[in-house]
């Protein structure tokens, strides 16, 4: 198997360092972020709630429970959750050193998931995938000391 080349990481992926939790924006291999490309389309108020959930989901207490309307797991298999503020979804999981990392987002079309939707989800368990592989491979955050 091919070595992987380290990511091209964007200068800033941390959106938030609270008392709890750390959130961060996934960036794929080239230094993308989807999440943060859809989020930067939204109007105002709705990057707002957005950002005040993180703020109180980083912050609360290890085992405060966020309510159903803000914080839901969407894939319990690939332990995907999704933020809900309003009418958009955005996908994100937490990971190793208490990080929760926020991988891609939709509009709410309906109130089941259409098919769209699901491939959204099913992106968002590629990038945890991704993810958890680029971390193993020390090519996410970078190298390790030698």
């Amino acid at each position: 198997m091919a070595k992987r080349q380290p990511s091209r990481r964007p200068p800033n992926f941390l959106i938030y360092r609270g008392q709890s939790f750390r959130a961060e924006w996934y960036y794929t291999t080239d230094g993308e972020m989807p999440a943060l490309d859809y989020y930067n389309n939204l109007p105002a108020v709705d990057q707002e709630r957005l950002d005040d959930m993180i703020q109180y989901f980083c912050d609360r207490p290890f085992g405060v429970i966020l309510p159903t309307s803000m914080y839901k797991i969407e894939d319990p298999e690939n332990k995907i959750y999704a933020f809900r503020p309003r009418n958009e979804r955005f996908f994100n999981f937490a990971a190793e050193g208490a990080v929760v990392v926020i991988t891609n987002a939709y509009h709410k079309h309906s109130q089941q998931m259409t098919k769209m939707d699901l491939g959204k989800l099913a992106l968002a368990a590629k990038y945890r995938e991704d993810y958890l592989q680029r971390v193993k491979e020390a090519t996410y955050y970078g190298h390790p000391e030698n």
